[in-house]
């Protein structure tokens, strides 16, 4: 799996669409936190508070980098190949991942640049935040991997992918509501259920939603963790039985 890991990181890197990812993580959180770009919501706030706003692009980027680049192997021929070598479609699902989430990992990198160049300070009261968050979006990551892998077609894959992003932003949108009406009857059950939700993560985060959405890091963590581990399983299940058309 290591192979199959380099050769994907190798074709990811020189990719003009992660390229270009990276360069508008890194821009974008510095416009953003020198209010160059300016929302009249975020001028007000702390500068670090400011920055940590852009993380939801990165999801917005996975939501369709995962999907085109994933069904662009099967359609190139090109898991049909690695499987002809001898490699298992479990291996080939979990070097995808393992590639995504070194993407993730390295955009989050240009992401904590940008903001340090525009004075914020990630490392201080926002680290873990910022933490919580990264370990959210491979969590997504990880669902929108195993969508994709599962769907094959390049256009069915983006469109779930699609969907699945405005289900988690329309969550974000009623959860706070739904929240307050029932914190008192089910406890905490609620705020897990709502951060199960990489932008329900993000919304709490960030501080735009109720308090009682926020189930604190240690439990955000776990939740996201949990995410990863359901989806390992989900998507490798039976998978070496199945044809690959």
């Amino acid at each position: 799996m290591t192979r199959l890991y380099r050769a994907n990181m190798v074709r990811f890197l020189k990719s003009i669409y992660f390229i270009g990812g990276c360069l508008i993580a890194l821009t974008f959180t510095f416009a953003v936190t020198t209010n160059t770009i300016c929302f009249p919501f975020l001028e007000e706030l702390d500068i670090s508070r400011r920055m940590f706003f852009v993380t939801a692009a990165m999801v917005a980027f996975f939501t369709v980098f995962v999907p085109v680049f994933t069904n662009a192997d099967y359609s190139d021929g090109v898991i049909r190949n690695k499987m002809i070598a001898g490699f298992t479609q479990k291996e080939i699902l979990f070097s995808f991942y393992l590639s995504y989430a070194s993407l993730a990992f390295i955009m989050w990198i240009f992401y904590l640049i940008g903001g340090i160049l525009g004075g914020a300070e990630p490392f201080g009261a926002y680290l873990v935040p910022n933490l919580v968050f990264l370990v959210a979006l491979l969590g997504f990551v990880a669902v929108i991997l195993v969508l994709s892998f599962r769907l094959r077609k390049t256009v069915a894959a983006v469109i779930a992918a699609g969907l699945l992003f405005q289900t988690c932003f329309t969550m974000v949108m009623f959860g706070n509501l739904m929240l307050m009406l029932a914190e008192d009857k089910l406890g905490i059950f609620p705020a897990l259920i709502y951060n199960v939700n990489v932008l329900g993560q993000w919304f709490s985060l960030s501080g735009f939603a109720d308090e009682v959405s926020d189930p604190g890091a240690a439990l955000q963590l776990l939740i996201s963790l949990a995410v990863i581990a359901v989806m390992a399983f989900v998507g490798s299940f039976k998978l070496n039985s199945r044809d690959v058309v």
